[in-house]
């Protein structure tokens, strides 16, 4: 074999290498499973509550969302901590938030070796709310509690979000309540639900 047909033959090798790689490549990507789209965070309505989380803050997952009950739980360094989301009755009367959060003084000192820690007022997306925050002895140890009482985004009924946790996490937990508040919302009642009350009329 002659140098030239040789450098012609390494080239014909090479050529047919390249077309094999490319071919591996194709098969290869087009076997492959696409990629997950990504899920941004998850949206909670509670119709029986008339609210909504739009959309559901790290670390908060929900624990129960059934007809007026709604909890959720949070992950903290000493243990995890329970969110409960109440609605009060119609009230005809204006609802005095400052009393409500008040109110909570004698609840969390008759507790065993219960203590209040007063209360603030905050702003939310859905107006003022007032917390109130206080410790006791659980059934599992020494325990906080913040509790947050607001006006109902589309009803005249009292909002209270009542987050229990180990105790010595009040910071964050404050923060996680915050952001959390920030992402409720009212609920509009749909078209389908308007006629079935008319029809019961």
């Amino acid at each position: 074999m002659t140098f030239r047909e040789a450098k012609t033959m390494n080239r014909f090798v090479a050529i047919r290498w390249t077309l094999f790689v490319l071919s591996v490549t194709i098969v290869g990507t087009a076997c492959r499973a696409p990629e997950p789209t990504p899920t941004g965070p998850a949206r909670v309505e509670n119709p029986d509550l008339g609210i909504a989380i739009a959309a559901l803050p790290e670390p908060f997952e929900v624990v129960a969302n059934q007809g007026a009950e709604l909890r959720l739980t949070a992950p903290g360094a000493n243990g995890d901590g329970s969110l409960e989301i109440e609605v009060g009755p119609d009230e005809s009367a204006a609802i005095n938030l400052p009393a409500e959060a008040k109110a909570t003084q004698e609840q969390f000192e008759s507790m065993p070796n219960g203590e209040y820690f007063g209360n603030l007022e905050m702003v939310a997306p859905i107006g003022s709310a007032f917390t109130a925050r206080g410790a006791y002895d659980g059934d599992d140890g020494r325990v906080g509690e913040i509790r947050v009482f607001a006006l109902h985004p589309t009803q005249s009924r009292l909002l209270t979000l009542s987050f229990v946790y180990p105790e010595g996490e009040g910071k964050e937990r404050m923060q996680q309540l915050a952001t959390l508040l920030g992402e409720i919302e009212g609920l509009v009642p749909t078209e389908s639900a308007n006629d079935s009350d008319a029809s019961d009329d």
